[in-house]
């Protein structure tokens, strides 16, 4: 073997390599495995350092998470500044704490037939009891037995007809607890524009005769003949016939209201009795038009808008003046007319 030279003369420790047969006799031993490495630097392989052994932590101990049990915000123990003695759990869970004399105090017999005894059997102060309701249904029923709102919690009204649905299997009457100064009766009438219907059948179903009243002026634009089987059986035939006289009663009024034409003014030289004529038909077919294709929640402006065209026609300002007159009249009359049942 040559001796190493790097562009010069041989460098002092050549011949000490010279006297090694291979380049490996050069590399002490170990117990590590190489590759070949371009560079010359011999390191060693990534298989080879992955096996040497480090020490590792000791595994954690895996803790159980702490259970969360989901209670009411509205009934929780303490709440109302009453002791906490009676727990209702409902359908998904929740927890509601409440006190069994402010529940007896709304009804003797609360819960009695549901739960097989008096609520006042100390039984049911150690014990959970489950109410087969949802959450939702169960916080209106006890904010219903409180005298409270709920409707800071915005329910949605599936929820609010179901609880007034259930409340006499709890020994509660709708009747009692839904007045026009409760809570509740104020949380039922805020949907009855949007839910007229149900909230009228449902007043009708349980007698709740004031918020059936109520409820029936935003009818005033429904379809009887949309009205099915169900809702008609629901409300009952009072209800029911009382609905169909409000629409036909509203009719009748209209029709007598603005089927008389404005009166006659004194004839004069450019507008004599037959040119007034002219109005009392034109009056006539707008009325038979109103009168007919109308509904029981035909506004004001519609009446005053249609009839108010006919002036457009008119060259006497005598009839101009009997028609406003006549218009007038008619409007102050219809908005008198009773709107609900």
């Amino acid at each position: 073997m040559e001796p190493l030279s790097v562009n010069g003369p041989p460098m002092p420790w050549a011949e000490t390599i010279d006297h090694f047969k291979d380049v490996n006799d050069f590399i002490p031993p170990t117990n590590l495995d190489y590759v070949d490495d371009p560079t010359g630097l011999f390191l060693p392989s990534v298989t080879a350092a992955m096996s040497l052994q480090l020490p590792t932590p000791p595994e954690e101990e895996v803790t159980e998470k702490p259970r969360v049990v989901p209670i009411s915000s509205s009934f929780f123990p303490g709440s109302h500044n009453v002791i906490s003695d009676t727990v209702f759990r409902s359908a998904d869970g929740v927890l509601f704490y409440v006190n069994a004399s402010v529940l007896l105090k709304a009804s003797k017999s609360i819960f009695e037939a549901f739960l097989g005894a008096s609520l006042e059997d100390k039984r049911f102060r150690d014990a959970i009891l489950d109410i087969p309701e949802s959450s939702s249904v169960l916080n209106i029923i006890i904010h219903t037995i409180y005298g409270l709102s709920c409707a800071k919690h915005s329910p949605p009204f599936d929820d609010i007809e179901t609880a007034v649905d259930r409340m006499p299997v709890y020994g509660l009457m709708p009747s009692t607890f839904i007045k026009p100064s409760s809570p509740l009766f104020q949380l039922l009438l805020s949907h009855a524009p949007v839910q007229p219907i149900r909230i009228y059948a449902l007043a009708g179903h349980f007698g709740l005769d004031e918020l059936a009243v109520q409820t029936s002026s935003h009818l005033l634009s429904y379809e009887l003949s949309d009205l099915t089987d169900d809702l008609a059986k629901r409300m009952g035939a009072v209800y029911f016939k009382r609905l169909m006289c409000l629409h036909i009663n509203l009719l009748d009024s209209l029709k007598a209201i603005i089927l008389q034409p404005p009166p006659p003014h004194p004839a004069t030289d450019t507008c004599d009795f037959m040119e007034q004529k002219k109005l009392s038909r034109a009056w006539a077919l707008a009325a038979s038009y109103l009168a007919w294709d109308s509904r029981p929640d035909l506004s004001v402006h519609a009446i005053k808008s249609t009839f108010l065209a006919l002036g457009e026609h008119l060259t006497c300002d005598q009839c101009k003046t009997v028609l406003k007159a006549r218009i007038k009249e008619i409007l102050a009359k219809w908005v008198t007319v009773r709107r609900t049942i």
